[in-house]
């Protein structure tokens, strides 16, 4: 069964076979691992981890490949998994808590997948509680508005989460937004979400406009060197440089 004895191994293999588009096989070897655990009655708590990472797997493999239908059956079982596991860490290793994959980003991956089955409106919840538990969630709004389409309500979130991200940043030859304490977010896939609703006069469409305007003027910017590839970066460094020439004083 493709190397289960290898828990781990099986799981990096799984994510080379996502890296080289083998989605077909991705998809066969994340449901025999993720049934292998299920199947156990008694598992522990390594057990639940890999069962838990594999069902993530799973289910953006599913999406990748337009099974909805079958990945909301998956997503169901993975936050049913996961609270399970959070319980059991809590109770016997709570200091492992603080290295899982935050719950915002489950219940993110929960929204792309119940929006691609057809569950809009549980998928707006998703969406919903990821904003609520990582505010400023440009990645989970961006997303919203790519799966459900565009909504007054969705739209607004993008558009100011956008306004609260920060400026654009060039990293690794792609301008991003990176949201104090979120995932970075491509900014002219925002971009152009943003302009995407103005025609329809879905939302505020002057903040989604304003927005869209200030990502292509940083990106400009940064391209013709009149802004840091890192404005935030650079803040940062500027703050720590001496505002005095302690040497005038000796």
């Amino acid at each position: 069964m493709f190397g289960m004895n290898d828990p781990a191994q099986t799981l990096l293999q799984l994510e080379r076979y996502i890296l080289d588009g083998r989605m077909e096989m991705s998809e066969v070897m994340a449901m025999q691992f993720t049934e292998m655990f299920l199947a156990k009655k008694k598992r522990s708590t390594e057990d639940q981890i890999m069962l838990v990472k594999g069902l993530r797997i799973l289910c953006d493999v599913l999406v990748t490949r337009g099974k909805g239908a079958r990945a909301v059956a998956s997503v169901n079982i993975l936050l049913k998994e996961r609270a399970k596991l959070v319980k059991t860490l809590r109770n016997g290793a709570p200091q492992l808590l603080e290295q899982m994959t935050p719950e915002a980003e489950d219940q993110h991956r929960a929204g792309n997948v119940l929006a691609s089955g057809g569950k809009q409106r549980a998928a707006r919840k998703a969406y919903a509680k990821a904003e609520k538990l990582a505010p400023g969630n440009l990645a989970a709004a961006l997303d919203a508005c790519r799966y459900i389409g565009y909504e007054a309500k969705l739209i607004d979130r993008l558009a100011t989460t956008c306004q609260a991200a920060g400026p654009v940043i060039y990293t690794g030859g792609v301008f991003m937004l990176e949201p104090v304490g979120n995932k970075s977010v491509d900014a002219t896939q925002v971009s152009e979400a943003l302009l995407g609703a103005v025609p329809h006069g879905i939302g505020n469409s002057s903040l989604c406009t304003a927005q869209a305007q200030r990502i292509e003027d940083e990106k400009t910017a940064i391209l013709q060197g009149e802004a840091a590839a890192n404005a935030r970066l650079q803040s940062a460094l500027d703050s720590l440089t001496p505002k005095h020439d302690y040497y005038e004083y000796s």
